[in-house]
């Protein structure tokens, strides 16, 4: 009899990659389901199903058929209902799917939270032009408006007078699956993020780190970096106000990547995800808590323990996006010794190639490679991975 666990994984590209790759290490068996596609993670896969991530009763026939001992993906929301069937359906480990369709729609998590007694923004649902202009008079300017089923930051923009309210509201309508919106109060402090290890309903680590954003109006992230540069008691506040959001929602059994503002010393839950973090989040709290975070999502998945600690001193470390100057088809990628041959780089990734065709980054999908550096502090290596990601020239026609 072949003990070979299998692991059935939602997502191919360069997100998801990582995650497959060290399902191949640990010698798991991997069914990758993605739309078909010239995704490299396809590549690696021992099975291959080529269906639409929210296609949740054949993803179910395929999790049946290979007979998975687990499911799990990173760094989307997109896919996380559909895993949560499959872990109700199969009786796995992970999130089930009452908790998944809150934590992928921004205003029912805002609704648990506020009945938790969560320090949350405050907002209002709002499904038509007609009732813009009162729902933003009692939420107040400046305010947010968002697609309540939006990741990556798609949807979601500032508002600061009248005059910008309507074509706001109409871009996060059409960034909705639902076409439905929520306008919530703008938060004005630091903005930060966690990485929450979750095993069982009980959670075992929380990852602070510092978040780097685009300004106004598209609030996207393009860099972060560890140790977090809040007090001890700051932080202190933002794990006690995690564990009960945690606890709130029903979060267990992953990796969970939590948005929050501190405002004064108050820290606010912005959003909750049901998976881990994107924008190598991954990576840099790996490097810091010197463990494996996506080997960690994938014992997660499989129902075992984990060993991982927030309390060690590790390395500080930054990621920081590579951009697109403007929308265009790549011609070349210059990358300069001076990045490439860096004492601190960790790791240089491009995605794209020449011939490919780019925006100018506005979400994080735009993305176009990344750069990872360790320094003395994290706010040293900010500064480096953004001064190496400014090197490289792309090139567009």
């Amino acid at each position: 009899m072949n003990d070979t666990k299998k692991i059935m994984i939602l997502g191919a590209g360069n997100t998801v990659f990582p995650l497959i790759e060290q399902a191949k290490k640990r010698g798991l068996v991997t069914i990758v389901v993605s739309p078909p596609g010239d995704y490299k993670g396809l590549d690696i896969a021992d099975y291959q199903v080529h269906c639409d991530f929210c296609d949740t009763e054949t993803v179910l026939k395929y999790a049946k058929h290979y007979a998975i001992d687990g499911i799990a993906c990173t760094g989307t929301d997109i896919v996380v209902p559909t895993i949560a069937r499959v872990v109700d359906d199969l009786s796995l480990h992970g999130v089930g799917y009452k908790t998944a369709i809150t934590c992928s729609d921004k205003w029912l998590m805002k609704q648990a939270l506020i009945q938790h007694g969560v320090m949350t923004a405050r907002g209002l649902l709002c499904d038509s032009p007609d009732e813009l202009e009162l729902a933003a008079e009692s939420v107040g300017f400046p305010l947010m408006s968002k697609a309540v089923d939006s990741s990556g930051s798609q949807g979601v923009f500032r508002v600061d007078r009248i005059e910008e309210l309507h074509e706001a509201w109409e871009s996060s309508k059409q960034a909705s699956s639902s076409g439905r919106v929520v306008l919530e109060q703008y938060l004005e402090g630091l903005e930060f993020g966690a990485q929450v290890v979750i095993e069982g309903n009980q959670v075992k680590a929380i990852f602070l780190h510092n978040d780097q954003l685009t300004p106004p109006p598209d609030h996207a992230p393009v860099g972060h970096s560890i140790p977090c540069c809040l007090s001890p008691e700051q932080q202190a506040r933002s794990r006690a106000e995690i564990i009960a959001a945690i606890n709130a929602l029903g979060i267990r059994d992953t990796v969970s990547n939590v948005d929050l503002m501190l405002v004064g010393n108050t820290p606010f839950i912005i959003e909750i995800g049901a998976r881990m973090g994107a924008t190598r989040l991954p990576e840099t709290v790996s490097i810091y808590g010197d463990f494996n975070a996506y080997d960690c999502v994938l014992s997660l998945a499989l129902g075992e323990s984990v060993s991982v600690s927030d309390v060690s001193q590790g390395v500080p470390n930054a990621s920081r996006l590579i951009e697109s100057p403007r929308d265009g088809v790549i011609q070349e990628i210059r990358v300069p010794d001076i990045v490439r041959l860096h004492p601190n780089l960790h790791e240089l990734s491009v995605y794209v190639k020449p011939g490919d065709s780019v925006r100018r980054f506005r979400v994080g999908p735009d993305r176009i490679g990344d750069v990872i550096v360790t320094g003395p502090s994290a706010t040293e290596a900010e500064r480096l991975a953004a001064k190496l990601a400014a090197m490289i020239e792309i090139v567009l026609v």
